[in-house]
């Protein structure tokens, strides 16, 4: 009896495990930015950020000039990463939410219905749970094969063009609001990001935080 009551509580335990408690299905970063948003609350006049490293790198509440910004990104996530943390963001009912994430899906070559399934389930989450938060999404950023990085999105452009179509589809079905950053890092002419806004092909300098910051601010007021 007592060592079925034991096994009954480690069975209750990992049923309730959050994910900073889980191991082996992200990576050792997502683990610890994640054990750390669960131990920082998260309220009503909060505005959270929401992503993976583009997200991560940026200081956002300064950007904005708005203490009450918080960045919830973690840099290698992906769309079903997010998912299993959402609970802290969505617990703290905030003001609003600005969620861009799929490019390491892509990388990692999930489908377009995999990742637009994975942001569904997100979007849905987030509206049934915290109705009153008013939900940003942003598109997918261009990217420049041109520096030989990230080899495994080389070719895949077409893809985050019909993962954006498809974001801004999603978000007039779900009555929230999708924010197109693309069309404003690309260089002219091109559907590439802009060489002058990257050192990598994929990751952003200042100067297109700061393109980025002008396209939110009306979202901000």
């Amino acid at each position: 009896m007592k060592k079925n009551a034991i096994l009954l509580l480690l069975g209750l335990s990992a049923a309730i495990a959050t994910p900073a408690q889980e191991t082996g299905r992200y990576n050792q970063y997502y683990y610890q930015r994640s054990s750390l948003f669960e131990e920082l609350p998260i309220d009503s006049n909060d505005i959270v950020f929401v992503g993976n490293s583009i997200t991560d790198n940026c200081e956002w509440h300064e950007l904005l000039d708005n203490p009450d910004i918080k960045n919830r990104g973690i840099g290698t996530d992906v769309s079903m990463g997010v998912y299993d943390r959402l609970n802290p963001i969505t617990d703290g009912k905030p003001a609003k939410i600005f969620l861009m994430i799929g490019i390491n899906d892509v990388l990692h070559d999930l489908s377009t219905d995999s990742i637009m399934g994975n942001i569904t389930r997100i979007v849905q989450k987030i509206r049934r749970e915290t109705p009153s938060t008013r939900l940003y999404l942003q598109s997918l950023l261009p990217f420049n094969s041109s520096f030989g990085k990230f080899s495994k999105l080389a070719g895949k452009e077409p893809q985050i063009v019909e993962i954006n179509q498809r974001l801004k589809q999603l978000a007039a079905t779900e009555q929230c609001t999708y924010i197109d950053i693309y069309s404003h890092l690309t260089a002219p002419g091109t559907a590439t990001l802009d060489p002058a806004y990257t050192n990598d092909g994929l990751h952003l300098l200042g100067n297109a935080y700061l393109v980025w910051k002008a396209i939110l601010l009306p979202y901000l007021k």
